[in-house]
């Protein structure tokens, strides 16, 4: 008993001893480990749990005016094969033909080559690859990389007024480039928390600031106007012939730019396919010689002289005047005596020559400065022109008369369609606004509001060039801008380009500037087009149709527009014969033939959409997949078959 005591004993011990031995192991090593190695565990600790990285903010919207996203910043998929490790290669080529209606050989002849990196698309957006997303876990082999890109959903429409993001993300013309720093979003080190797989989950907002996304702008554009003047000039620039044309639509008393857009245009979401002039925007960026439109300032000049009344007369010369012996002043057609108000009716160069002869050329270089010429408007879009208008000491006997007719002097689009505001709105030059708001992170709040730059005539001066410009529509050198039953008012250009030191007898600017309505007005609009084919090269040939056609569309849009009969028609001394203002209701306006205009598709749903342009033969090219219309290209009351395509863009109500 005793020597088996002794035995277990010794064992016992042993154990007890062997058991002690680990413990103090174990507790010393916890004792270093907590007083010497804390710290720099601690940091591994933290190191493997969570991260820091940089993270940029999402760069801002440009919207229109009612809100419609012009530009924006979405996800992006490229879909890619590593051709040298096993991919299902018939299904790939399948999912791709079916998904883009293109053959499957297209396919099967790129996942033939043996790369690492086979890319079979570039940068789509969720609504054209949606298929493929759905499939791409199912599908051996098939790889997708997400990036965020600049996306524009209404593609060419105001483009050269927006611009574009470059492949650097750095802006380029337009909004883009003018307000780069403000759209982009700032770069913040965030810390995230990293789960027990390794994939990054949200940060940690306590440890640092959320990040902080570009700042959103909204524009005064309408890109439902926008749509009716990019459609306008592109039918008229191919219908003339014409290199270039552009326009612009202007709120007369808020100087708000409805619509801005030059022909032709661009895509921004495939730049790289365009040539670099067609980024520019022309309705600032280009400037010429206005012509008789200039005569409005003119005009504006002689009334506020004093030194005539709207009566006064003027021998014409039967449409030659030699006002030095070795120079000839025309006109397009021979008059004798006219009024102040049919000089501007009928354009006479002879006429507006006599005036600044008897009032001093001082006041049109005076009423040339009031009206803002030679210096740039201030909009704040990149590249704009301020035109010439050279100082009155460097002016020669013949500048007065020929500035005063639009001559020696040049302008853009959009100085024009101001000029012509300040005589729309009772005589007050408006600033031009292309910002409506500007909203965002740490963005500082501007007054964005409408205000004028000067009073550069009475209401009374107003209301006679008001009453004028109908004249020159009803019975004058713009009677193809008229519609009937519609008060227009306007006044046609037609100005030699100066190439290579000279007037050249081939090359043309032809130029309108409208406002509507003329009792009530509520746009002004101008219109310029480049080098159109002789014989359509005279403003009312080219440019007032295209004016006429913007006017139709808004007509159609807008119910509040009524017709008045010939007897509603205010009575001037040339009133046309009745029967040339038969009334017309605003919806019939521009011709119904057989049905076949563009519906009005807001509101409705892609299927309906679709069902409702298969039956007139409309081409329907849908922006997203889901949801109802909330734009379309091609404006309602269109003809069909002046449109083949119509882009509409859907979205959730």
């Amino acid at each position: 008993m005793t020597r088996l005591y002794s035995f277990y004993q010794f064992r016992v011990r042993f154990v007890s001893s062997l058991f002690f031995i680990c413990s103090v192991a174990i507790l010393g090593k916890m004792l270093y480990i907590q007083a010497i190695q804390a710290s720099d565990l601690r940091q591994i600790t933290l190191d493997a749990g969570f991260t820091e990285r940089m993270v940029k903010g999402h760069r801002g919207y440009i919207s229109d005016r009612n809100g419609q996203i012009l530009a924006e910043t979405i996800k992006t998929y490229t879909f890619w094969v590593n051709t040298q490790k096993e991919a299902d290669r018939d299904a790939i080529a399948g999912l791709f033909s079916k998904t883009f209606g293109q053959p499957a050989d297209i396919y099967q002849d790129l996942l033939s080559k043996r790369k690492k990196y086979i890319p079979l698309t570039k940068a789509l957006n969720r609504s054209q690859c949606l298929p493929i997303l759905e499939k791409l876990k199912e599908t051996k082999g098939l790889q997708c990389d997400v990036s965020a890109n600049r996306f524009y959903p209404f593609h060419n429409l105001a483009s050269q007024v927006v611009g574009y993001v470059d492949q650097d993300h750095k802006g380029q013309f337009g909004i883009e480039r003018q307000f780069d720093p403000l759209l982009n979003g700032k770069t913040s080190n965030l810390i995230f928390n990293r789960a027990a797989n390794g994939k990054l989950r949200k940060a940690i907002v306590d440890q640092h600031p959320a990040v902080e996304n570009g700042a959103d702008i909204q524009l005064t554009i309408d890109a439902n106007i926008q749509t009716i003047l990019l459609d306008a000039l592109k039918q008229g620039m191919k219908r003339s012939g014409a290199l270039t044309a552009n326009g612009v639509i202007v709120n007369p008393f808020t100087g708000d730019i409805l619509a801005m857009a030059s022909v032709p245009d661009f895509d921004p979401n495939a730049f790289w396919n365009y040539d670099v002039s067609t980024f520019l925007n022309r309705t600032i960026s280009d400037t010429y010689e206005p012509g008789s439109t200039f005569k409005l300032i003119s005009m504006t000049a002689a009334l506020e002289s004093g030194s005539f009344i709207i009566d006064d007369e003027f021998f014409c010369e039967n449409g030659e005047y030699q006002i030095l012996p070795s120079k000839i002043i025309h006109d397009h057609e021979p008059h004798g005596d006219l009024s102040l108000s049919d000089i501007f009716i009928y354009s006479s160069n002879i006429g507006l020559a006599k005036m600044v002869d008897q009032m001093g050329a001082q006041h049109i270089y005076d009423y040339s400065r009031k009206f803002g010429f030679g210096i740039r408007t201030g909009v704040p879009l990149p590249s704009e022109a301020s035109g010439v208008l050279r100082e009155f000491n460097e002016w020669t006997r013949l500048s007065g008369p020929f500035v005063s007719i639009g001559q020696e002097i040049s302008i853009n689009t959009l100085q024009l369609a101001l000029a012509y505001s300040a005589a729309a709105n009772g005589g007050y030059l408006p600033n031009a606004r292309i910002i409506k708001n500007i909203s965002g992170n740490g963005y500082e709040e501007r007054d964005y509001s409408p205000k004028p730059v000067r009073k550069v005539m009475t209401p009374q001066t107003s209301e006679l060039l008001l009453t004028m410009m109908e004249e020159v529509v009803n019975h004058g050198t713009a009677n193809k801008a008229r519609i009937p039953g519609f008060r227009i008012g306007g006044k046609t250009g037609t100005a030699e380009k100066f190439i290579n030191g000279s007037y050249s007898e081939k090359e043309f600017i032809s130029s309108f500037a409208a406002v509507f309505p003329i009792d009530n007005p509520k746009y002004v609009c101008v219109i310029s087009v480049d080098s159109p084919k002789y014989g359509y090269h005279w403003g009312n040939e080219t440019a007032a149709p295209i004016v006429k056609e913007i006017f139709e569309r808004l007509i159609i849009n807008n119910k509040e527009f009524i017709p008045v009969t010939p007897k509603e028609m205010p009575q001037f001394a040339h009133t046309p014969n009745s029967n040339q203002f038969a009334p017309m209701l605003a919806t019939a306006n521009v011709a119904q033939k057989q049905n076949n205009l563009v519906p009005n598709f807001l509101g409705k749903t892609l299927k309906q959409t679709i069902q409702e342009a298969k039956n007139l033969g409309l081409l329907i090219n849908p922006v997203g997949t889901s949801g109802r219309v909330v734009w379309q290209s091609v404006s309602p009351g269109q003809l069909v078959h002046s449109a083949s395509t119509c882009t509409i863009k859907l979205e959730s109500m």
